[in-house]
């Protein structure tokens, strides 16, 4: 997930500005949404660096371009040249021209009088004949800098060399049904997934893509949104493959925190990863030592000591879970500290996230780039993550995060699992690391899992050929669909030491044989090569 972990990162915030497209609005109210709602003067909104920094592409199809400014509800067509791939060690890009463009999309499609917003969308073509991808995002296109050329797009989307459609989430990035305002009326699953049906209707009928088969997939959110558009439209696709979807049917549901410090998911690990962790939670002195060596390298102004040392050991906790979450236990179970060692290791191991130079590289390009590094320069690469857990994204704050206004109000929470160090640690460490009052946000109700337990219960009568894939040891796994909610048409395959993500490259040819030959049964055909 971008996801459902503590992710820190700092971003500009810039006054609004609009190129010009190769379309203009029509003028009918689908059309034409009107007037967009002025931002709160509170809320200053950044710069759209989908439309300020991406050059127009000069290589693209015309009729493509044709094609899609005659659908109604779309303007605003831009091709583009998105970044597909970044080789590390011959520094060399490989790209793909792709075609943005706004759809207008009802605000409430229970009440057509509220009036259209703008739904960001991106298409790249492969073929007439190719199977298309729906990629269905759970946030904005990229949360992270905010540009349009270097969002990803699924790695079935290169398995089956098919188009792909990519539709940015309502009130994430600029599909803003509300405006840049903290009011969140109209988000929900049902709504979105509602965008998705309306999208994809309207590019099956445009003809540009869609005489192949369809297939919707997505990670993490994406996977859920994935899930919840097969409940919804079982209909518009021929098949849903959702990766590392959670679903929690509760506020603080336990089952990931649990499922994290289980064997199930740590295996022979266990008991090295808990005996650093109590040996760190106990000794003030080295916590103390680690704070000392974390001042001496980075600018940690405007925080105490002692606001630091606990920082420090909800990092050590939250960066865990980005760790068994990204990168495979024999990239980094070397890192991990044993009893005894200093201030150094342990901060050293606090630094060892998943992507940490380079924010765009692949999981698989990392863990390359790790392996050819020597033990200093390892190490050296580790301390580049710190800064961005010293910042926090100045828009979240100010505007609340859609993420967490989602999981208040319908998708639920995990809760951490401290129990098997909690006789260390003080009472307001135990606060800290449980962030009571964190599922809780002014305004925001709760519908009790409602919506998540209706999915689950409608899963169980679903026809839908759907294929839940998650990674053994993905600390998400704990929320996996359960085996009693599936359909007929469903299954469930767990990845052996798989993480949270789509990298089918990683998988052994077993696990990648039974994904393809289920699509192969329900009509999807590989390329030749």
């Amino acid at each position: 997930m971008k996801p459902f972990v503590f992710v820190y990162a700092a971003i500009i915030s810039c006054g609004l500005m609009m190129l010009s497209s190769c379309s203009d609005s029509n003028n009918d109210d689908r059309q034409n949404p009107g007037p967009q709602p002025e931002p709160e003067e509170a809320l200053p909104q950044p710069e759209n660096e989908f439309w300020t920094k991406v050059p127009v592409a000069t290589n693209y199809d015309q009729n493509v371009v044709n094609a899609l400014m005659a659908i109604e509800g779309v303007s605003d067509v831009k091709p583009f040249v998105m970044v597909h791939d970044f080789d590390l060690f011959t520094e060399t890009f490989t790209h793909k021209t792709a075609y943005f463009f706004h759809f207008a999309q009802l605000i409430d499609h229970d009440d057509p009088s509220k009036g259209s917003y703008y739904q960001q969308c991106v298409l790249t073509v492969a073929g007439q004949d190719r199977p298309t991808v729906l990629h269905t995002e759970g946030y904005a296109f990229r949360e992270e800098d905010n540009r349009l050329d270097s969002i990803s797009e699924p790695t079935l989307v290169d398995v089956l060399d098919a188009n792909c459609l990519q539709v940015e989430h309502r009130y994430f990035g600029w599909s803003l049904p509300e405006g840049w305002t903290n009011q969140w009326d109209y988000l929900s699953v049902r709504q979105q997934c509602a965008d998705l049906h309306d999208v994809v209707t309207a590019i099956k009928q445009s003809g540009i893509v869609g005489n192949g088969k369809w297939l919707s997939t997505g990670v993490s959110k994406n996977g859920m949104t994935t899930a919840f558009y097969a409940y919804y439209y079982p209909n518009d696709m021929d098949a849903y493959v959702p990766f590392c979807a959670p679903f929690m049917t509760m506020l603080d549901d336990p089952k990931v925190g649990d499922y994290q410090y289980s064997t199930a998911a740590m295996g022979d690990n266990l008991e090295k990863y808990k005996a650093a962790f109590r040996a760190y939670c106990s000794n003030k002195q080295l916590q103390a030592e680690t704070v000392e060596m974390l001042k001496s390298i980075y600018d940690c102004s405007g925080k105490t000591d002692e606001q630091l040392r606990v920082e420090l050991l909800r990092y050590l906790y939250n960066n865990m879970f980005q760790k068994m979450s990204y990168v495979r236990y024999d990239k980094w179970l070397p890192w991990v500290p044993n009893v005894g060692d200093d201030a150094g290791k342990y901060l050293r191991f606090i630094m060892a996230d998943s992507k940490t130079q380079y924010p765009d590289e692949t999981q698989l390009d990392w863990e390359r780039r790790l392996e050819s590094a020597s033990d200093e320069e390892r190490m050296k690469l580790l301390d580049d993550y710190l800064q961005s857990l010293l910042t926090v994204r100045a828009e979240t704050k100010q505007r609340m995060n859609p993420f967490d206004v989602q999981t208040k109000k319908e998708l639920g929470s995990s809760q951490e699992n401290i129990s098997w160090v909690a006789d260390l640690l003080t009472d307001a460490e135990k606060e800290h690391l449980q962030s009571p009052g964190y599922n809780v946000l002014p305004g925001i109700q709760y519908d009790g899992g409602r919506t998540v337990k209706a999915f689950l219960n409608g899963m169980k009568q679903s026809q839908c050929n759907m294929y839940f894939v998650y990674g053994s040891q993905d600390p998400w796994t704990g929320g996996r669909i359960p085996d009693e909610y599936l359909g007929v048409n469903s299954r469930v395959y767990i990845i052996q030491n798989g993480t949270h993500d789509d990298s089918i490259d990683k998988w052994n040819s077993s696990e990648r044989s039974a994904l393809f030959q289920w699509l192969n049964g329900i009509g999807f055909t590989m390329p030749a090569n």
